[in-house]
């Protein structure tokens, strides 16, 4: 077929809806994240990846070198944030189509609410690696739609959730929750007990060959690029926790995230409008399922129950996996799901429950106006976030301009010199000063004061941002240098004798005293 012929193929298949849907997810991402698209702000791993080929496969990533090399191997916030709006933006559609959305306003809010998640600050903080994790998300989503569309499409979920988990394996929840919602759909709607279990084996059969396409792909790349997982995150590595520990600290984290994580729930209008959001939508639930004549056959009782347990698992799978993982705000994104299947929920069933066109109505308004202030609470969450990120920058760039002036007059300095320094900034004696902490603390990246973590963070950011090039001493002669008395009774920067030169080495005392003795 001839490229007009394609793309009008295409374009027959794509509705009204698919495209408000789409430009709405494109406007409001924009919108929300632009400030961070158009600026240099990296935070302290973005510093040491304005290059970097994303060669992740021993944190088992095996495609994530692909996924991200589109962008090219360069930080170019501008094209990365292009490519971050369009993969969120068709991720978009293809979840108004998997939810069967019946009104064009619900599905355009489902964009909104998408692309303002919070959590997208923090991704986008990591900006070198963005694209990367969206197209991840789009394929996560992409697998659970696939299953729906012929009797053979759980192979190529199958293969999408594969390829999903081979960039970033947090996006798994995302489609572990969506397919629980799929079976739920149809148990609690369904007619015909063969259909149910057809659509519940379906789902399960494209989950476990996602996961084992993912892992006969990452051995068989670890073979050839003759390594092993590193253990990062407790990749690879063991735990003594038994299999009813790791299930206890799932369901804990799960509610102790979903009330107390300052993401889903931020107090003010965010925290009532999401109250009143899963109120309505409960209601709204269980009187369509009596209207329905569910509430009289046990199957809804048993599918229901079973999707109590089982969700909390699905929104934290990687703590079964590897319980020890410091389980940020990247990995958080799938709790994004609640509002919006709480809004699919009314879209599909608030008007069914409503005698009257008034009651109709008040539904209809009321989905819209507090799924609107949702998505405008989650914006603002975002950009404070990003307040902040450029506010860590300029603290940071002024730290490290009051540092060269130091070293430069410490004497026996002289450019190219060994630099011995741990990298963290010793600030524990002095007040903060993040006016953000309330709003930004849990969502890693765009939280804290500066930007350093280790010496390799000031050795990147000076190098790039002053044009000095630092010679770090190596970490293993750090080990006998932090011990040395000579080391130790240096102050902390930025007092004046915080520096000096010992055997041609510069010192430099950056952290609490006490801290590494």
């Amino acid at each position: 077929m001839l490229p007009e012929q394609v793309f009008h193929a295409w374009r027959q298949k794509i509705t009204k809806q698919d495209i408000n849907t789409f430009l709405t997810a494109v406007i409001v991402g924009f919108l929300t994240h632009m400030r961070v698209f158009v600026s240099d702000i990296p935070n302290h791993d973005g510093m040491s990846s304005l290059h970097f080929d994303q060669n992740m496969i021993t944190s088992g990533r095996w495609f994530l070198r692909v996924a991200c090399g589109i962008s090219s191997d360069y930080t170019l916030p501008w094209v990365i944030g292009v490519l971050c709006i369009l993969y969120l933006a068709i991720t978009a559609v293809i979840l108004q189509r998997f939810f069967r959305v019946k009104h064009t306003f619900t599905a355009m809010l489902l964009g909104a609410i998408l692309v303002a998640y919070p959590t997208l600050a923090s991704n986008f903080a990591y900006m070198f690696t963005a694209d990367g994790y969206m197209l991840a998300l789009l394929l996560a989503v992409l697998a659970v739609l696939l299953v729906e569309k012929s009797p053979f499409g759980f192979i190529w979920g199958a293969v999408a959730l594969g390829f999903s988990m081979g960039i970033y394996q947090a996006y798994l929840s995302f489609a572990m929750i969506l397919a629980v919602y799929a079976v739920c759909r149809v148990w609690f709607f369904g007619t015909e007990l063969k259909a149910k279990w057809n659509v519940t084996w379906r789902y399960v059969a494209m989950g476990g060959g996602g996961a084992v396409i993912y892992y006969v792909m990452l051995q068989l790349l670890l073979f050839l690029q003759n390594t092993a997982l590193s253990g990062y995150q407790g990749i690879g590595s063991g735990n003594e926790k038994t299999l009813m520990e790791r299930i206890t600290q799932i369901y804990k984290d799960f509610v102790v995230h979903t009330l107390q994580g300052n993401i889903m729930m931020q107090k003010g209008w965010l925290l009532v409008a999401a109250m009143v959001l899963f109120g309505v939508a409960l209601v709204v639930l269980v009187r369509a399922l009596y209207k329905a004549g569910s509430l009289k056959s046990v199957w809804t009782y048993l599918c229901a129950a079973a999707a109590v347990i089982i969700l909390p698992v699905c929104f934290n799978v990687i703590l079964i996996i590897s319980p020890d993982v410091t389980y940020h705000s990247l990995m958080r994104y799938q709790w994004v799901l609640l509002p919006m299947i709480a809004l699919v929920i009314l879209d599909k069933h608030g008007t069914e429950i409503c005698k009257g066109v008034k009651g109709q109505a008040l539904v209809a308004w009321l989905g819209i106006v507090v799924s609107v202030v949702i998505a405008f609470q989650y914006a603002l969450i975002c950009n404070i976030g990003y307040f902040n990120l450029e506010k860590k920058f300029e603290k940071t760039y002024a730290y490290c301009l009051r540092m060269l002036e130091q070293m430069e007059e410490t004497e026996g300095y002289y450019h190219g010199i060994p630099v011995a320094m741990i990298g963290v900034v010793g600030d524990h004696y002095l007040p903060s000063t993040d006016l953000t902490v309330n709003v930004t603390d849990s969502l890693i990246g765009v939280n804290g004061d500066y930007l350093f973590y280790t010496a390799e963070n000031y050795q990147a950011f000076i190098e790039y941002y002053f044009g000095v090039h630092i010679e770090l001493v190596p970490i293993e002669d750090m080990v006998e240098i932090i011990r040395d008395p000579r080391y130790i009774e240096l102050q902390v920067f930025p007092k004046q004798d915080s520096m000096k030169v010992v055997d041609g080495i510069l010192y430099i005392r950056t952290e609490n005293k006490g801290e590494f003795n």
